[in-house]
């Protein structure tokens, strides 16, 4: 009978130690499976009134505009440059000879001059003395007249169209002269001063000028 309750009592303990060792494998088991496992992603919130812009060929595409297209520097093109971007040298404090010689004047004697460009306040300064031919006295019968005009006005007075004139000085024999001209910009601009008999007076005359500009 001993032995029986001896049996008894060891299947006893063999059922509670596979009982228990059953258990702890399988807590065991649980724990590592929990540690394996990937920590659970979270979703990000976005602001939907912020949207990320999108750049490119496609994005245009998308957006119904043409894609930029850089230009090489070649095929950009070159400005034009304005007359007014040269610097030219400018003419201030200096001047230039028209006429220093004593000549006859039976038709009309041309002196052309011209006045450069960037002249701020061009000056016209001379004198002049008229003779009749033959006679060293000088008197109203050696009265001429002094003509001063521009390239147009030139041009009228050739055809023998009544010209205006900017200066002039009529039946004179001895005078003083002192005039101020235009100032010019980018282009230079041509005058002529011109000696001619006065109305009435002896055909042929000797004038003695000295006139230059100073710019």
């Amino acid at each position: 009978m001993l032995k029986g309750f001896a049996c008894l009592l060891m299947g006893a303990a063999l059922v509670a130690g596979y009982s228990y060792y059953h258990n702890r494998l399988s807590t065991q088991k649980a724990q590592t499976a929990g540690q394996a496992q990937p920590p659970e992603l979270k979703a990000v919130a976005q602001d939907p009134d912020k949207m990320a812009a999108v750049v490119g060929p496609l994005a245009h595409w998308v957006q119904g505009a043409e894609p930029q297209q850089a230009q090489a520097p070649e095929d950009r093109p070159v400005p034009k440059p304005h007359p007014s971007d040269h610097i030219a040298e400018s003419p201030v404090g200096t001047s230039s000879a028209i006429v220093r010689k004593t000549f006859a004047v039976s038709a009309p004697a041309k002196f052309s001059f011209e006045i450069p460009p960037h002249a701020a306040s061009p000056q016209l300064h001379g004198t002049f003395r008229s003779f009749v031919a033959g006679v060293q006295s000088s008197d109203e019968s050696a009265d001429i007249d002094l003509l001063l005009m521009n390239g147009e006005q030139f041009a009228d007075f050739q055809r023998g169209q009544p010209a205006d004139t900017i200066y002039s000085v009529d039946s004179s024999h001895d005078q003083d002269v002192s005039f101020g001209l235009a100032a010019t910009l980018d282009h230079p601009v041509q005058y002529y001063l011109v000696f001619r008999n006065s109305a009435g007076s002896p055909a042929k005359k000797v004038v003695q000028a000295d006139f230059q500009v100073d710019f």
